[in-house]
């Protein structure tokens, strides 16, 4: 009977690390997908912040996406990008993903 138990509680632990990882992989895409659509856009023209719209959200519990334009501290021309989704599964979790914008092109 105990090793019986062990089997299924191993089992149970192991769909949860799927799970959560599942959940983080689809941040993560949709994450980096609105960064690839912000690199398509000029400095000059990038919005101060905004939402996320993807439909892969709706799959993981709670999930919903921002992100942020800010001038990189010390730096003129250079702001830096902020993208983040968050979800709760239970506990609140986070995927965040910067990179740097400038005149002369964005560099990941």
């Amino acid at each position: 009977v105990s090793i019986l138990f062990t089997l299924i509680f191993m089992e149970v632990m192991a769909l949860n690390a799927s799970r959560n990882q599942r959940y983080e992989n689809i941040a993560y895409h949709s994450a980096n997908k609105k960064m690839e659509t912000l690199r398509a856009i000029t400095i000059d023209s990038l919005p101060a912040s905004g939402t996320i719209s993807d439909s892969q959200l709706s799959q993981i519990p709670s999930g919903s996406g921002s992100f942020t334009v800010t001038d990189y501290a010390g730096f003129t021309g250079i702001k830096e990008i902020t993208v983040t989704v968050i979800w709760n599964d239970g506990s609140s979790k986070s995927v965040i993903i910067k990179t740097l914008a400038g005149s002369g092109g964005i560099n990941p």
